[in-house]
């Protein structure tokens, strides 16, 4: 059984529907959904999230065009702003 300290947790992305998820990787490697054995679409495979871009840096939440994002990332679409 491997020791608590040599399990982490990630974000880990199924590799049939792209759904995102909390997940422990286990040392041998083995990646596993917190919380069930498959991702709802039926698949046990997933591969970890990177959530840095290729420059080392945070990736950037995308905006619509024309939009300049108001630093709030709730992606609602009926919520309202002042302007």
């Amino acid at each position: 059984m491997a020791n608590r300290d040599d399990v982490s947790r990630e974000l880990a992305k199924c590799t049939n529907c792209d759904s995102i998820y909390a997940a422990r990787q286990w040392p041998d490697g083995d990646i596993q959904m917190i919380g069930s054995d498959s991702c709802p679409c039926g698949s046990t495979d997933f591969v970890l999230v990177d959530d840095e871009d290729d420059d080392g840096g945070r990736a950037a939440i995308e905006t619509e065009p024309g939009r300049e994002s108001d630093g709030d990332d709730d992606p609602s679409p009926d919520r309202t702003t002042a302007e």
